[in-house]
């Protein structure tokens, strides 16, 4: 997929930043799920959007929908700083920056499973609060009520740690 996806973004005379081309087409195919439609509509997408510029990275990202990582970054540092204040802080800002609760949860996800700093049980319980909030968005749950519920319990977690 990647080749052919390197043939269409150069006939397409699609521009990268210098050296960040494998990067930015990587997380076309990652997005994508192994639709090679979806990547194509991508890239075009991208092209489309970047105006005749440079496709970065991130503009893939917010362009599928999913949170830059400065706001995961910023949810994350709230979540570490044990304060329930600053965190809901956050939690408002993701919903007002216009993010899916569910969007936030993936990148959560992966950020709770990356951290040394959890210990599995930890790690296990967030996975759990996580999947269930995700199941109770399906379900029409409020998705403040959702992303309060999951991050005050990684703020605990957090905190013993």
């Amino acid at each position: 997929m990647r080749s052919r996806l390197t043939t269409i973004a150069h006939a397409e005379s699609c521009r990268f930043p210098p050296n960040e081309e494998d990067e930015v087409l990587s997380e076309i195919l990652s997005l994508s799920g192994g639709d090679m439609r979806r990547a194509v509509t991508s890239l075009q997408s991208a092209h489309s959007l970047s105006s005749g510029g440079t496709i970065k990275k991130d503009a893939i990202a917010e362009m599928a929908g999913l949170p830059p990582t400065d706001i995961v970054d910023a949810l994350l540092e709230s979540l570490k700083s044990g304060n329930f204040d600053s965190m809901e802080r956050e939690v408002m800002n993701v919903i007002a920056e216009g993010f899916a609760a569910h969007n936030v949860f993936v990148e959560l996800s992966k950020a709770f499973i990356g951290m040394d700093s959890l210990d599995e049980m930890s790690k296990a319980d967030l996975s759990i609060r996580l999947a269930e909030a995700d199941k109770n968005l399906v379900d029409g749950a409020d998705e403040v009520l959702q992303l309060m519920s999951a991050c005050s319990l990684a703020l605990r977690c957090l905190a013993k740690q």
